[in-house]
Formats: C-alpha cells, structure tokens, sequence
C-alpha cells in the first residue's frame, strides 16, 4: 500500500501519525486481488482542501474505487490523523467486500458451468441431424408375416421436436401366396424425452407409401398375372433409447398402425384380401454426427 498526503493535506493532519495509523488500521484488511497469482496494490491519496477539510480516495492500479470527505472540525492534527485513518480502513474493507462479492459470484459461475458442461458430457448429443438403423419383424395378423430394415433420417426441428425420414425393406410371407416383399418410404413427427442421464424415450408418428411385391400371386387388384401393387400405413411407435456414448444410442421400439389401403389377390385358396392392423417390432442403432 502506498499513502500520498499532499502539500495542503499537512497543514491539516500530522503526516506521520497518518501514515503510521493508517498502515496499523489497514494492517487486518484482507483485500482479495482481481487476477490469480497478482497481489493487490493499494494507493491511498489524502487531498487537502480549503477549510482544514480532506478528501481520501482509494485506488488500484489506476482504478478508483471510492472516497471520503472528512471536516477537522477543529481536532488537533494527530486526533485528525486517527480519523484519517479509520476512514482509510472503511474504504479498504468496502473494497475487500465488494472484491468478495465478484470473487464469489464468478465462482457460483463456474461451478455453474461446469455442471452443465458435465451434463452435456453425460447426455447423447442432440441433433440438429441424426440415423437410424433398425432390424426388426413386422406383421399383419394372419395376412402377412416380415422380417426386414429401416433407416431413418432425425431431422431436428425444435428442441426435443424432430422431423423423421425412413425408408424400409421387408420380405416375408403373404397367406396363400408364399413369398413377398414390402418396400416404403415414411415420413412424420417425432419427439424425445429424457427419462435418465441415460435413458430416452421416444415416440413417433409416421405415414408411409409401400410397395408390395406378391411374384405368387395370380392376381393382384383383380389384375391377372400383376405381381406388384400399392398400399399405405399410418402408425405409431415408442422407443426406449439406452445411451452407449455421447454419439450412440440403442434402441428397442414397437409400432402399432393400419394399412390405409387393402389389396386384393388371388392365392392358392382362392381371392384373399391384405388389410388389417399392422404391428412391428425393432431393434436399432441411432447415429448422431458430432
């Protein structure tokens, strides 16, 4: 700490008895210093003014940090030093308070975010783009039995909010016509949630456009010797999602829906008709890009 007690200052305070008490007030006065690794530096100027009054301002490097005015009110000049003195202290520990203060404030900040960075280490990365692999069965009850894949586009629309893109490839067995495929593309809504640091829970909807391929058939649509057709989907699904990485999930869902569209055709016991709910099963990976 460095005291200045100018020219005009002495003629109203015993300079000596100043410095002297000021350095024994301020002696207890921890002030915290704004940088890690640099001390404080105190500078104290005791300015005279006219009338035997003074003016005590505190600065560190170069930065003011409050001031007093004080009246000698006719003291001598060493009960005026006192004075002096604890008024420099005040000023001193206001300073160290108000240091305190930040120093506290910035640490709440950082614990704060160091939270969040852990939590954000814990969570799987959200979007804005991920995919999604799937293997998995699906059937018609006594229509249509398949074993196939999907995969799917997670486009994030907003927050937990997201937009999906699929296509998927079946092939199975169709009652009384053998084998079949199954072809589509989908698109719809979705939405995930955060169960645990690792667990998520999503749901979607999603309409489909599909393809059905029946090469046994000998008729499809009432069409003789047509083997493909068309037909359509709306379903529901719910995934549990278990966290594997910050990029990865695994995924275990089921889909319950209804083809929109029923399709004719001619088997080996005669004309049968695929309609009816649909119901799925799947087990996937969800990729998302860092």
């Amino acid at each position: 700490m460095v005291v200045e007690i100018d020219a005009l200052a002495e003629r109203a305070v015993d300079a000596r008895s100043a410095r002297r008490l000021i350095a024994l007030e301020l002696s207890d006065v921890v002030v915290p210093s704004p940088s890690v690794g640099r001390r404080a530096e105190l500078f104290l100027r005791v300015l005279g003014r006219e009338g035997d009054s003074l003016r005590l301002e505190l600065w560190e490097r170069g930065e003011f940090h409050g001031a007093r005015a004080l009246s000698r009110a006719g003291e001598n000049p060493q009960l005026f030093a006192r004075r002096v003195a604890l008024a420099a202290a005040e000023l001193g520990r206001r300073l160290a308070r108000k240091r305190e203060a930040a120093l506290q404030r910035e640490a709440r900040l950082k614990l704060a975010r160091e939270q969040r960075e852990r939590q954000l280490r814990e969570q799987t990365q959200e979007g804005p783009v991920a995919l999604r692999s799937e293997l998995g069965f699906a059937f018609v009850p006594g229509r249509l039995w398949l074993g196939g894949s999907k995969a799917a586009t997670e486009l994030t629309l907003r927050g937990a909010l997201r937009l999906d893109l699929a296509a998927e490839a079946w092939a199975g067995h169709l009652r009384a016509a053998g084998g079949a495929a199954l072809y589509g593309l989908s698109l719809g809504p979705a939405y995930r949630a955060v169960l645990a640091p690792r667990v998520d829970w999503d749901v979607a909807a999603r309409a489909s456009a599909l393809s059905l391929q029946a090469p046994a058939a000998s008729q499809l649509d009432s069409v003789a010797g047509q083997q493909g057709t068309w037909s359509a989907l709306a379903a529901i699904s719910s995934r549990l999602e278990l966290r594997l990485s910050r990029q990865v999930r695994a995924s275990l869902g089921v889909e319950g829906g209804a083809l929109l569209r029923s399709v004719s055709y001619r088997g080996e016991s005669g004309q049968e008709r695929l309609r009816g709910p649909w119901l799925s099963g799947a087990l996937g990976l969800v990729v998302t890009p860092p």
